[in-house]
């Protein structure tokens, strides 16, 4: 196949769309699905980075079909939301109690745990806030 098939209807889509990369763009693949010479010649540079590809997709283990999102009335959320704050209010205001016993420190990973639920617990009453104004 040579260059200069795929060259010169470059060149011809360029002149018809005076220029335009993206009429350019759309002219060739138009007239790539009628013309196997040109699809051929255009998608050969990249043959083999197109079945790397399409081996690499054909073995990876099936995807797992998408959960559908909940959905909650308005109110239902506004319930959550207000159980939340009320929760976290009591334990804010309630003193803190911890057994005499020796008991370990709390780990890493729960302490960036707390943060973090307290920081979705904020978005959220800002989702909320916004959404019923």
């Amino acid at each position: 196949m040579s260059n200069s098939y795929v060259d010169g209807k470059v060149r011809e889509a360029l002149l018809i769309a005076k220029g335009s990369r993206s009429v350019t763009q759309k002219l060739l693949i138009t007239w790539a699905v009628q013309d196997s010479e040109l699809l051929r010649g255009m998608a050969e540079p990249f043959l083999k980075a197109i079945v790397g590809a399409a081996v690499d997709r054909a073995g990876r283990p099936p995807a797992a079909p998408p959960r559908p999102a909940s959905s909650l009335s308005k109110e239902a959320l506004q319930r959550v939301l207000s159980r939340m704050g009320e929760a976290e209010s009591d334990s804010e205001s309630a003193p803190e109690t911890r057994p005499t016993a020796a008991v370990a420190p709390p780990t890493r990973t729960a302490a960036k745990g707390a943060g973090h639920e307290k920081s979705m617990m904020a978005i959220a009453k800002a989702f909320a806030a916004k959404k019923t104004r």
